[in-house]
């Protein structure tokens, strides 16, 4: 078993490559609260293998903006330009779990980005968007929804012509898959991980089974959908990411 020593020293190197500042006893708002950090978040997440650094950051970036965990967001959006992740990236996440959370989360997080993203003096590079018809928008997200679902698809309040959902249900094809799912700047890799992470975060468990099987469509592992949905356990709760963990299982099995 690693030793808490083992685990600091793991932690505070993690947090050194994350960019944030060491800790000190001096200024501890609570006595051993940065020794908790540096063992707990750092040493014993962050630190574990299983999923790339960049991979823990989106779904880490994930469960604070579902939970719009603001000052705390602030932080780790300098540590991802720190870790290399482009300014598109980090909005399209927010934008992309703005789909879960709603609207007025995208409108925050994104604000709050452009904030730190001028701060450190980063230009967010222009992107073209496709701009596509009614028919082709509804086309596409179908497309998308069987490429991540496939059997599954259309079950559930996803079935056709569903007598209480299928007059919502069509916007989520068209705007949810045919455009957020389809943005540039983040793959569907990179977004079933931010939906995993999401809907741990709003403690979604139907949510998190259906779309961690859409993620080993989409080219992760299982080690790795696991690995993102632990990843949020220091930014929303335990309790939560165990449930998760287990309501993935129960569908795996």
């Amino acid at each position: 078993m690693t030793s808490r020593d083992e685990l600091r020293q793991k932690g505070a190197a993690m947090r050194e490559k994350l960019g944030f500042p060491p800790n000190r006893d001096d200024v501890d708002i609570a006595p051993g609260l940065h020794r908790l950090a540096e063992e707990m978040v750092w040493g014993s997440i962050w630190a574990r293998p299983g999923l790339a650094l960049e991979d823990r950051m989106l779904a880490a970036l994930s469960a604070m903006t579902s939970q719009q965990r603001m000052p705390q967001l602030r932080r780790y959006i300098g540590a991802a330009l720190h870790i290399g992740i482009p300014p598109r990236t980090i909005q399209e996440v927010f934008i992309h779990c703005g789909l879960y959370c709603g609207f007025p989360t995208i409108l925050n997080s994104v604000a709050l980005a452009n904030e730190v993203f001028a701060e450190n003096g980063v230009e967010v590079p222009d992107t073209e968007m496709p701009d596509l018809d009614a028919d082709a928008l509804m086309a596409l997200g179908q497309e998308t929804k069987i490429k991540l679902h496939g059997d599954r698809a259309e079950s559930g309040y996803a079935a056709p012509g569903h007598p209480m959902t299928g007059a919502l249900y069509p916007a989520a094809i068209a705007y949810g898959y045919g455009d957020i799912w389809d943005r540039p700047d983040l793959d569907h890799r990179q977004r079933c991980i931010c939906a995993v992470a999401s809907f741990t975060a709003i403690d979604h468990l139907g949510q998190v089974a259906k779309f961690g099987q859409a993620g080993l469509n989409a080219g992760l592992s299982r080690e790795q959908v696991k690995e993102a949905i632990m990843q949020t356990a220091p930014y929303t709760g335990f309790p939560r990411a165990l449930n998760a963990l287990v309501a993935l299982g129960e569908a795996w099995d």
